[in-house]
């Protein structure tokens, strides 16, 4: 595991210099673009004689990073994280360069003011470009060179059957979940020794599916197990095991170098969880979340602007698309259907057609449905065009919904909207109340967690517990980290039919 963290900062700190060196030469070039609009006008030479050198806004990008622990492995192992922190980085880079370079200016340096403020946009593009290149190089390395977090889970139940479940559709390549430790006082209720398997007893009344989860041992041979078994993690499950049991665990945690974690049960409703220190007790605070009008208005303007944005930047790729479907199957362009948008109104949702007209119906495959609650999602669906594969693999059917966000019936990320035939006429659920009104009370989105957590793959009740997390953590900065990690799993095409 730490050599897989080494290895991560060492190829992110790479594609970070050669996005840096290759962004002043564009730096550069940008500016001589910009000779025409410009009150003084550069000749290549001069500009490259007079533009800061390479290797020292190299050295001001290494200070930052240091200052701010940017190659640091970040608390959530999320590459949202990586971007938000990305983002800082530049933000603060580029300041102290524009402070730096105006700094010199002042005492006869010619570095040419139009050439720093280029270089601010055009640096922070070239790193998000390699951002993504580490993402990929990263799993490209984990692929020939696997080294994965290897953790245990100690617990029993139905508690533990649950957290093995989540880890099991949460974690990717860099997770190995190498067994489970079974407090000492459920010990005896562990049918096999050590080697041998968990007992149903042990689980609880449903065994986990897919295998039997390896028994490793009892916490009393916590230490012995470390070293068998080279954990580098171990998830106490809440409720689970004493006291004295989690202290016991903590000790000999710190003690071999391995990180101690302990699950929390905290309510499916729409509420922020902040830990405090309040009256000399640490506390775990679950406040209620209210959007306020400010931050409604904030998200309405950063939806907007930055869907008028894309919608420019995309209109080449969209009228191609348009042009493709009318060749390719007979029927409208456009797929229109009612959706349940924010408070349970209806409202008119736009894709790119994907499905043939006048197909099978949708009662006919109900049973095909692989998924429950109100998901109608269906693998090698018979309806779907071999264009609409393509379509939809890579999500291009869902570019004219940021037409529905200029219309301000959707947002760029929220939970995503179903189907009104899915819920109930007045566009809440019966049958899972308190989740249909909290995600009615935000805009449905164009993304969201459900779809940077593996989209279709992910199963219904595991799309409520997300959609609750995007409602009880929303800010700016989740948004901005969902957009971000979007495009990774765009590409990929994972979890998408």
């Amino acid at each position: 595991m730490r050599r897989r963290k080494l290895t991560k900062r060492i190829v992110e700190f790479a594609f970070d210099a050669a996005a840096l060196t290759v962004a002043w030469y564009g730096s550069v070039q940008m500016r001589l673009l910009l000779n025409p609009l410009a009150t003084h006008r550069f000749r290549e030479d001069e500009l490259l004689a007079s533009a800061p050198p390479v290797s020292a806004i190299l050295l001001l990008w290494v200070a930052v990073s240091v200052w701010m622990a940017f190659y640091r492995p970040p608390r959530r192992a999320r590459v949202g994280e990586d971007f938000a922190r990305l983002f800082e980085t530049t933000f603060l880079a580029s300041a102290l360069y524009v402070v730096v370079t105006f700094f010199l200016r002042g005492f006869g340096a010619g570095f040419p003011r139009s050439y720093v403020l280029v270089s601010i946009p055009v640096n922070f593009v070239f790193l998000l470009f390699a951002r993504y290149c580490t993402v990929f190089a990263v799993r490209l390395i984990d692929d020939f060179w696997p080294s994965p977090e290897r953790i245990a889970m100690v617990g029993t139940g139905r508690h533990l059957r649950e957290a093995i479940e989540c880890v099991r559709r949460n974690s990717g390549f860099g997770v190995s979940l190498a067994g489970v430790i079974l407090p000492e006082r459920a010990a005896l209720a562990a049918a096999a020794g050590v080697g041998g398997t968990v007992a149903v007893q042990a689980l609880g009344p449903v065994p986990v599916r897919a295998s039997s989860i390896p028994l490793l041992g009892t916490t009393r041979r916590l230490a012995e197990v470390i070293n068998r078994k080279q954990l580098d993690r171990i998830i106490v499950v809440n409720g689970c095991a004493t006291d004295e049991e989690v202290a016991q665990c903590g000790v000999i945690s710190k003690r071999m170098g391995v990180v101690l974690s302990r699950t929390l049960d905290i309510p499916q409703t729409a509420v922020r969880v902040e830990f405090a220190e309040r009256y000399g007790l640490p506390l775990l605070e679950l406040t209620p979340v209210a959007f306020t009008r400010r931050q409604e208005r904030i998200k309405r303007v950063f939806d907007a602007l930055a869907a008028s944005i894309t919608l420019l930047l995309l209109a080449p790729l969209m009228l191609l698309i348009a042009v493709l479907i009318r060749l390719t199957s007979p029927g409208p362009v456009l797929y229109r259907s009612p959706r349940v948008g924010r408070g349970g109104r209806y409202f008119t949702f736009l894709k790119f057609r994907s499905m043939r007209v006048n197909g099978v119906g949708r009662d006919e495959l109900k049973r095909a449905n692989g998924h429950r609650g109100h998901l109608f999602k269906i693998k090698d669906d018979p309806r779907i065009t071999p264009l609409g594969r393509v379509l939809r693999k890579y999500s291009l059917d869902e570019l004219p919904q940021l037409l529905n966000v200029l219309r301000g019936e959707m947002s760029l990320v929220g939970p995503r909207p179903l189907p009104a035939e899915d819920l109930d006429p007045d566009g809440q659920s019966s049958e899972f109340t308190v989740w249909s009104e909290q995600r009615s009370r935000v805009l449905p989105g164009i993304t969201g967690l459900w779809q940077i957590r593996g989209r279709s793959d992910v199963p219904f009740e595991k799309m409520i517990e997300l959609d609750i997390d995007y409602i009880r953590e929303w800010s700016l900065m989740l948004d901005l980290r969902i957009l971000l990690e979007t495009p990774l799993v765009v590409v990929t095409g994972r979890g998408a039919y």
